[in-house]
């Protein structure tokens, strides 16, 4: 998990405490694990055993964890104890549920589909085990594979030199590849963001569920831990770096916008699916004094609703470090499909496969090879430059923007720039309701020139 410390993360976690902890289902593993294997779709065959089948005492159900070895073997009882998804289908019985509900004329939010998506495993009936109980939740299998055909496997020592197949034999049965960034960025973003299968749509915010906000390794070191990255786990090839998880994250959720933008922003009805918009376009305060910046004033006339594209303006900003060419077809690619969106659903739809292209080159660039310490300090200077220029439209674009560049400061050895030195930038984020822009680009310039001076 990211390198940071304790106070680090709690400030992040007070940064993000509205978020609802959610994941998906299993019919969305399946949409996804077909997209990323051209083999049979073994997870829609398999049996959802239950978190109950992993909970014995020699399995993964101890009270504390093993002093050796490389499993804890107590995953279930930090799962059922520490874990919110072990929550999920429970909140949806607590009065904000109740009443965002009864707001989208919904009696039972417990029995609606829309709600069981990221809120239970909604595997279907006949592939549900005897223990298998759609009130725990977020369980195992969501996001480890239905374990039919794979929990006998997975038995004994996996430290031996057979581990490699072994694991790659379970693959095959239909354990989930959650070692792979990019496969757990999709998987989570499936609810965190949402995919073409599923969405928070713009009613569910308008009922009153929280704004969906979501970076990969902060929500992952937010997680408790249920996994040890000892030197066996790196040996095994396993292991992540946070700037890695961090990297990967963003391109999904470039790619899984564009995806999302694509579908649901030009429908047959009057209005699109305002979701896949960036919300503070229109939920700020009726600011009369407002000063637009130049780069919106080119962008899009006043009073557009913006599309959400804070993960493509973070990977172009990104992919400067080693393809300026490329960052700058990016860049233009991203302004474009901007005013595509108040053009037509032809523009539209040419834009968006013009920069799905790009973004598979960036792709290729940028996750062919680790960022180097040299690199992870670019992209630093390059985000607060991009900060510091008033490039940063909302909150959410802030968010996001501080929560990069808090995790490559957590890397000491490369950035200028300690975590505590984005105390001030934090402070303007600490109110999202009152968050001012001019604010945030005061704070950034002073944080950058204190990193330019050292």
């Amino acid at each position: 998990m990211i390198n940071a410390s304790l106070a680090t993360l709690i400030r992040i976690s007070q940064l993000v405490h509205l978020v609802v902890v959610v994941t998906l289902s299993l019919g969305v593993v399946s949409a996804f694990a077909t997209e990323m294997s051209s083999g049979n779709d073994i997870h829609s065959e398999a049996k959802h055993l239950g978190v109950a089948s992993c909970a014995n005492s020699v399995c993964h159900g101890r009270a504390v964890a093993v002093e050796h070895g490389n499993i804890m073997q107590n995953e279930y009882r930090t799962w059922a104890k520490y874990d919110h998804h072990s929550r999920a289908y429970a909140i949806l019985k607590n009065a904000d549920s109740k009443r965002i509900a009864a707001n989208m004329g919904i009696s039972d939010p417990t029995k609606e589909p829309a709600c069981l998506a990221c809120h239970a495993d909604t595997t279907p009936a006949n592939l549900q085990g005897e223990k298998f109980q759609i009130s725990d939740g977020i369980g195992c299998e969501v996001c480890h594979g239905g374990a039919e055909k794979w929990i006998d496997s997975h038995y004994g020592n996996n430290t031996n030199a057979d581990a490699a197949a072994l694991h790659q034999a379970n693959l095959k049965n239909g354990l989930l590849p959650t070692e792979n960034p990019s496969f757990t960025a999709t998987l989570c973003q499936s609810c965190h963001l949402g995919n073409t299968n599923q969405l928070a749509n713009h009613e569910m915010m308008a009922a009153g569920h929280p704004r969906l906000r979501f970076e990969l390794d902060t929500w992952l070191a937010l997680m408790p831990a249920h996994h040890r990255e000892d030197a066996d786990y790196h040996q095994r090839g396993k292991a992540s770096s946070a700037s890695a998880r961090w990297l990967e994250g963003r391109m999904q959720a470039a790619q899984d916008s564009l995806k999302l933008l694509e579908k649901h922003s030009m429908p047959d009805g009057l209005f699109p699916e305002l979701a896949v918009f960036d919300c503070h376009s229109c939920h700020r305060p009726m600011d009369t004094q407002i000063q637009r910046p130049l780069e919106d004033k080119k962008l899009l006339p006043a009073g557009s609703v913006r599309i959400n594209d804070n993960a493509l303006r973070t990977l172009a900003t990104v992919v400067t470090v080693r393809d300026q060419t490329l960052a700058k077809e990016l860049s233009d690619a991203i302004r474009q499909l901007n005013q595509a969106t108040v053009a037509s659903k032809e523009a539209l739809q040419a834009s968006s496969r013009n920069l799905a292209t790009l973004l598979k080159k960036s792709e290729h660039t940028m996750l062919t090879s680790p960022l180097s310490n040299s690199e992870q300090q670019a992209i630093t200077t390059a985000l607060l430059k991009q900060g510091a220029s008033g490039d940063v439209r909302d909150y959410a674009d802030a968010e996001q923007l501080f929560l990069g560049l808090q995790l490559l400061s957590a890397n000491k050895s490369n950035s200028k720039v300690s975590a505590k030195r984005y105390d001030d930038i934090f402070a303007i984020l600490n109110d999202e309701q009152n968050y001012t822009p001019s604010k945030f680009k005061a704070a950034v310039q002073k944080t950058l020139k204190a990193a330019t001076e050292k």
